[in-house]
């Protein structure tokens, strides 16, 4: 029997939707100039970091490329820099990326043979036998 591809549950579908969703919020909130006060209403009187625009842009693109990436197991190196974006929760992206980042995590964790990175190869003489990769 073939391995579904990630995002065939519903939670990893959900998972992958969230991380879209928390990606483009933080696009929204960094295009709009509206990072600072998001800033000091999570992390109150904790020091934060100054972040420049251009990078909140970046990881933000992150977030959503690794949604998108892990949506049908489409690409490994997507979701995992995009989870490893959407970690950074000491910025102003982070704090709406933070959660659907660590569902991703877990969720990709337990199912990661859903990507074809890391199924077994054909190793023996011929081509492989028929079924053997879905």
């Amino acid at each position: 029997m073939a391995i579904p591809s990630f995002g065939f549950l519903k939670i990893e579908a959900l998972a992958c939707i969230l991380m879209v969703a928390a990606g483009l919020a933080g696009l929204i909130l960094v295009l709009t100039g509206s990072s600072d006060w998001t800033v000091s209403a999570f992390v109150g009187k904790w020091a934060s970091p100054h972040v420049s625009s251009p990078w909140l842009v970046l990881q933000s693109l992150a977030v959503i490329a690794g949604g998108i990436g892990a949506w049908r197991s489409t690409s490994f190196v997507a979701a995992a820099v995009g989870i490893a974006s959407s970690l950074l929760a000491r910025t102003a992206v982070g704090h709406f990326t933070f959660l659907p980042g660590v569902l991703m995590l877990f969720l990709i964790a337990a199912r990661f043979r859903a990507f074809s990175i890391f199924l077994p190869r054909w190793r023996g003489p011929g081509p492989p036998p028929p079924g053997a990769y879905g």
